[in-house]
């Protein structure tokens, strides 16, 4: 495979990734069979830049998320296919979307138009007590102008991290559900958003799994009364966020709500983190032989999950790439983390990451999970899993030749160099061209 981790052309002189081998240093013990579930996917932390408490680890600035645990019961089965379905176009090209985080504060001309069909406006939140929280980036004009005039299309997301408790208050009550959605799909009308993404983090028992389906139900004919009465060429835009595995994906009635959503958005990251037993990668490709947790923790399962074990069709799952890495306070892959040391644990950009390969912070490539993990000069200080234009271009190529609709990016911003560029995002469509 050509080098793409030395230059912005993606072509260096000296490689700096190397091939592990399974049998090398940082190999975890066994797996434990008495690892619980609820230790191999805990609720995901707030991503970076949200919520977040910055702390110094080794030097460096890392964002750190708090996760929250939950003991689940059994889900109930999928309802069968109901409702108004989210209308088909002739012929579904393949989508790239990428998340742009208000919260992060970079300008709308910084966004990389051309490699974008669509763009995730993050997030419309909603406080603890039912009602949406604006500011003066959002909803934003200015970002929806600027997209459509490049022909980019824009979603309102709403949700994140931090607003579960929200969601779960508002979706406890039709009336509220109803009052809820009319403020929401005003928004969307108002302000030239083409439709709405629904990243609710997540969906966890019984009642939120009822009101995720009534929440898509009544936006979805919000939606279509109003592009009615818009007389709107074509119909305002539905999709939703899922956890990459079943302890959360469970919760969602597939069959209740499918035909009502344009595509999932397949959150196959942060599959490992402060909160995981072991320091695996966060976002593989395909499972490394190594890991304890292997069983479940990788790009390649999760959308198996979804597809496969769950029946949603290929071109309604879109395949999420992170733009950012974690750093363990280990020495090792797959090492065991203490939990006392959860507060050393960080999140990086991936400019931040590109940074420390300059500064000569070793890379060595994991050529089974098709993963990269970098390291202290030392080896003794952390470890860190992300992604780069290798892993990229090998998920890129991977999605197409699994039929699916597309990529998603998880943030714009984490991704944007020092000369502008946007390196993850560029490898993505160099390996799946779009057809804009």
């Amino acid at each position: 495979m050509k080098n793409l981790n030395e230059s912005p052309e993606g072509e260096g002189s000296r490689p700096i990734i190397r091939a592990v081998s399974s049998g090398s240093a940082g190999i975890a013990e066994a797996h434990r069979n008495s690892v619980t579930q609820l230790r191999r996917e805990s609720p995901r932390p707030v991503r970076s830049g949200y919520g977040m408490q910055r702390v110094t680890l080794s030097g460096l600035i890392l964002l750190v998320g708090v996760p929250v645990a939950a003991a689940q019961a059994p889900a109930a089965r999928d309802s069968p296919a109901v409702g108004a379905a989210a209308p088909e176009s002739a012929s579904r090209q393949r989508v790239s979307v990428g998340y742009y985080a208000s919260f992060a504060g970079s300008p709308v001309d910084q966004i990389p138009w051309r490699r974008l069909t669509h763009v995730c406006h993050a997030y419309l939140r909603t406080d603890e007590a039912g009602e949406l929280v604006t500011d003066k980036a959002m909803p934003s004009r200015v970002l929806t102008d600027a997209a459509h005039a490049r022909g980019v299309k824009v979603l309102l997301s709403l949700g994140g991290g931090r607003t579960s408790a929200g969601l779960e208050r508002v979706t406890a009550d039709r009336p509220a559900i109803t009052r809820y959605v009319t403020r929401v799909v005003k928004m969307v009308a108002e302000n030239g958003y083409d439709g709405v993404d629904i990243a609710w983090e997540f969906p966890r028992n019984r009642e939120t799994r009822a009101g995720f389906v009534d929440l898509v139900a009544a936006l979805r004919r919000a939606l279509d009364i109003q592009a009615q009465r818009r007389e709107r060429s074509e119909p305002f835009l539905l999709t939703a966020a899922v956890s990459p595995s079943g302890f959360f994906g469970k919760w969602i009635d597939v069959g209740a709500v499918i035909k009502r959503l344009d595509w999932l958005h397949v959150m196959t990251y942060d599959m490992a983190g402060p909160w995981s037993r072991t320091a695996g990668h966060h976002a593989p490709l395909f499972p490394s032989p190594a890991d304890p947790e292997r069983g479940w923790r990788s790009v390649s399962i999760a959308m198996n999950y979804w597809h496969k074990d769950r029946g949603v069709p290929r071109q309604k799952l879109v395949l999420g790439i992170p733009l950012y890495g974690r750093a363990y306070p280990v020495t090792r892959r797959f090492a065991e983390l203490d939990p006392e040391l959860r507060k050393q644990h960080g999140t990086l950009t991936f400019a931040q990451v590109r940074t420390l390969v300059g500064r000569g912070w070793p890379a060595d490539w994991d050529d089974q999970s098709k993963a990269p993990w970098l390291q202290t000069p030392d080896g003794k200080r952390l470890i860190i899993a992300y992604d780069d234009r290798n892993s990229v271009d090998q998920k890129a190529k991977w999605a197409k030749a699994e039929g699916y609709l597309g990529l998603f990016f998880y943030a714009i911003h984490q991704d944007r160099m020092s000369d502008g560029t946007h390196w993850l995002i560029r490898a993505a469509d160099r390996a799946w061209p779009l057809e804009k």
